[in-house]
C-alpha cells in the first residue's frame, strides 16, 4: 500500500507541476494585443480598419494604408453621421435613408463554447402570432425524444396530447425521420418577430416548427437535403432579408432565405472550432471566422451573397509554454488536455 501511496503522491505532483509552473509562465510573459474592428466599406470598396491610436483621433485605414474618417462607413455609423448632417442621400447609385439603413443593419455571432456544450433537449415554444401582436413569454417546450417531439405545458409539466399529436403527424407526413438532431431557435420576447425552430431530423433533412395560433405548424425545405448541415442560426433580422445560416458538412455557409431558396456562398466557417462575425448592411456583408492563430474575412453582397472581396490576418505567433490544462475558451468542460 505504501509502493501505492507514493506513486499516487509523485503523479500527482508531476501532474500539479505540468500544469503550474507553464501557467504560471505563461501569466508572467502574457502580452496582450488586439485586432482592429473592419467591415467592408461600401464607399471604398475596401476593407477598412478602425484606427485609434493614442493622439490618432478616430480614423480608419484601409489595405493600402490610406486613412479615412468615419465616413469610410456610413452603413455602420450611420445614425452619427446623420446628427452631423454628413450622412449621404446616395450611395451604390440609389437613394438611402437613415431607417432604410438602420432596418437592414444586421449582426450575428457564433462561439465555439455554444457549440460544444451539451444541454438538454427542451426548447421554449413562443406563439408566433400573439393576441395583441407583441411576442409573449412562451408557455409550452418542445421536448425532443427518440421517436417523437413532445409538447409540454411548462406550468404544470404535462403532455399537451392533443397538440403533440397533431405537430407529429404533420412531421411524419412530410417526412421527418425520428430522432430531431439539430435545434436552432431565439425564444425571447425581446425581437420583432418569431420564427419558431430549425431543425434537422435522423437524415440531415432540414424543417421548421413554428406556432401559428396555438397549432404547430411543420415546412421541410427540400433544397437543404444532401447538405449534411452541422450547424444552424436561425436569424430573425428586421429585413427579414433571411431565414438562417447553415453550414455543411464541408464547411460551406449557406444562406437560407425565406422562400426556402438555399444559396451556398465561398466562406468557410468551422464552427466548432471558429468564432464567427456577420455585420451586414443595405449593400454588403463583412463575415469574419477567427480562431488562435487569425482571422479571416468575406465581402459579400446583400442582394445575392456573391462574394466581392476578401482579407486574412494572421495573429502573433503563440509563445506560451505547453504543458496540461484542464478547461479551454472552446468548450465548457473540465478535463486534461495538452
Amino acid at each position: 500500500m505504501k509502493t501505492y501511496g507514493k506513486l499516487f503522491l509523485v503523479g500527482s505532483c508531476a501532474l500539479l507541476l505540468l500544469w503550474g509552473v507553464p501557467w504560471l509562465y505563461n501569466l508572467i510573459t502574457l502580452e496582450t494585443y488586439s485586432t482592429p474592428f473592419t467591415l467592408y466599406s461600401c464607399t471604398l470598396h475596401d476593407f477598412a480598419s478602425l484606427d485609434r491610436g493614442e493622439g490618432k483621433g478616430f480614423r480608419f485605414i484601409d489595405t493600402k494604408g490610406r486613412i479615412h474618417g468615419d465616413e469610410a462607413q456610413p452603413m455602420f455609423y450611420a445614425s452619427v453621421l446623420a446628427s452631423r448632417g454628413a450622412l449621404p442621400d446616395s450611395l451604390e447609385g440609389r437613394r438611402v435613408s437613415l431607417e432604410e439603413i438602420e432596418r437592414n443593419s444586421v449582426i450575428a455571432t457564433s462561439d465555439p463554447k455554444d457549440i460544444n456544450r451539451t444541454l438538454p433537449p427542451v426548447y421554449l415554444l413562443m406563439e408566433s402570432v400573439p393576441e395583441r401582436l407583441e411576442l409573449k413569454d412562451p408557455e409550452d417546450a418542445l421536448v425532443s425524444r427518440a421517436g417523437s417531439i413532445d409538447i409540454v405545458e411548462m406550468a404544470t409539466n404535462k403532455l399537451r396530447e392533443e397538440k403533440t399529436a397533431l405537430l407529429n403527424k404533420a412531421l411524419r407526413e412530410r417526412g421527418f425521420a425520428y430522432p430531431a438532431r439539430l435545434f436552432s431557435g431565439k425564444p425571447s420576447h425581446r425581437k420583432a418577430y418569431d420564427e419558431g425552430y430549425l431543425v434537422t431530423d435522423a437524415q440531415d433533412k432540414l424543417y421548421q416548427l413554428k406556432q401559428v395560433n396555438d397549432t404547430v405548424t411543420v415546412r421541410h425545405f427540400p433544397e437543404a437535403d444532401g447538405l449534411g448541415l452541422k450547424f444552424l442560426m436561425i436569424t430573425e433580422f428586421e429585413n427579414h432579408a433571411t431565414l438562417a445560416y447553415l453550414v455543411s458538412a464541408g464547411n460551406v455557409l449557406h444562406i437560407l432565405l425565406p422562400d426556402g431558396r438555399v444559396l451556398p456562398t465561398e466562406v468557410s466557417f468551422t464552427p466548432e472550432k471558429e468564432d464567427l462575425l456577420v455585420v451586414g448592411d443595405l449593400f454588403y456583408y463583412t463575415v469574419k471566422t477567427s480562431t488562435g492563430k487569425g482571422e479571416r474575412f468575406w465581402a459579400l453582397r446583400s442582394c445575392d451573397f456573391t462574394l466581392v472581396d476578401t482579407l486574412s490576418r494572421a495573429y502573433p505567433r503563440d509563445r506560451s509554454l505547453p504543458g496540461i490544462r484542464f478547461t479551454s475558451s472552446g468548450d465548457g468542460w473540465v478535463k486534461p488536455r495538452i
